[in-house]
């Protein structure tokens, strides 16, 4: 046996295999892996292709086989998977472009109290409903807010048609009332709103004989809820502004009338003054507020009661002048500034059509 043929014979090196085409692979075992495509990772590649959440999960199968295997493959299975991340932020997209779509078009009466919505062809303000409005999120830019739909009778179901312009001052009552409730704080509101109603037509009378209220936005489109009842507002919020309210609507007719009325009106508004002054304070001092509150608030309550005397005097005073100028000094006790502390420390507005927190 020559010296080349014993060199032929001899084993290869150890960890050393010889490759087909006379190649050497530097690595030890068997070679039939790693030329292989790894089937998960197609799988995964079509499946993303396709929109299959599924290839999510081969994907990630896929790569920890091929790191374990040595496997061809990664790059498909990769594929897969931003594949399928595509598609999955494609439908977020649409699902939200889903959501935030406008409602198709409907009529009043499918309206609920506190939908926002558009009138598109019909100029807010006109006494029929229109046919079609659109409801949009109240976020959303919007002309009007419905408050209350309510019953357009006076005293039974039989009445006739009593026209448009009956019907608007019948309106024109029992919406204020409402708007009273649904906006327990009047300076929430923007100073370009206006309460609005539609009435019913003499034909919708014999089927649909409703009243709609609705707050309309004036020159800017609104983009937030007006609403501002006892669904909304935080509790002790509510039971300031249901201490308030009637003081403050009181306050409101004497000043606007008090200076022209006749003696026996001023009284009387004096004197509804006085009572709604003495059961502010009386409510105010009942309640329990939080911490922040408390410094302003007992300011205001000690306010109201030093005003109280000024009240019951000019209640009992029988000169009008002498009656006024009581009026005013009780005025006087009550510091505006101190008021506007309680409203801040509870979040509520300050200023005309300022938003409460």
């Amino acid at each position: 046996m020559t010296m080349d043929e014993t060199r032929s014979r001899q084993p290869a090196s150890p960890g050393l295999v010889e490759a087909a085409g006379g190649e050497w692979e530097p690595w030890a075992g068997p070679r039939a892996s790693h030329g292989r495509l790894n089937r998960l990772a197609i799988a995964a590649f079509v499946l993303g292709l396709l929109g299959g959440v599924l290839g999510a999960v081969l994907g990630v199968v896929a790569l920890r086989r091929i790191r374990r295997t040595g496997e061809r493959g990664r790059g498909l299975a990769v594929a897969g998977l931003v594949l399928c991340g595509v598609w999955a932020l494609a439908l977020v997209l649409v699902l939200t472009q889903v959501v935030s779509r406008p409602d198709p078009p409907v009529g009043v009466r499918g309206l609920r109290a506190g939908d926002c919505f558009r009138v598109d062809d019909t100029p807010t303000g006109t006494r029929t409903a229109p046919e079609e409005v659109t409801t949009v999120p109240c976020t959303a830019p919007h002309d009007a807010e419905l408050v209350d739909r309510l019953p357009a009778y006076v005293r039974h179901a039989g009445e006739a048609y009593p026209g448009t312009a009956a019907l608007s001052a019948r309106a024109e009552t029992a919406c204020r009332q409402q708007q009273r409730s649904y906006v327990l704080d009047p300076l929430s509101l923007p100073p370009d709103v206006r309460l609005r109603w539609y009435v019913p037509s003499r034909v919708e009378w014999p089927t649909y004989p409703q009243i709609t209220c609705y707050l309309a936005a004036g020159s800017t489109p609104l983009t937030r809820q007006l609403r501002q009842d006892a669904t909304v507002v935080r509790p002790e919020q509510l039971a300031y502004l249901m201490a308030t309210r009637e003081l403050d609507e009181a306050r409101a007719v004497l000043a606007a009338q008090g200076p022209t009325a006749a003696p026996a009106e001023l009284r009387a508004m004096v004197a509804r003054t006085a009572t709604a002054n003495g059961r502010f304070w009386l409510a105010l001092s009942a309640q329990t507020w939080p911490a922040q509150v408390k410094e302003p608030m007992e300011k205001l309550i000690a306010e109201a009661q030093e005003a109280a005397a000024y009240w019951r005097d000019a209640e009992k005073s029988a000169d009008r002048d002498q009656t006024l100028r009581l009026v005013a000094q009780a005025e006087q006790r009550r510091e505006p500034q101190t008021e506007l502390a309680v409203r801040r420390a509870l979040g509520l507005s300050t200023v005309q059509g300022e938003p409460a927190r």
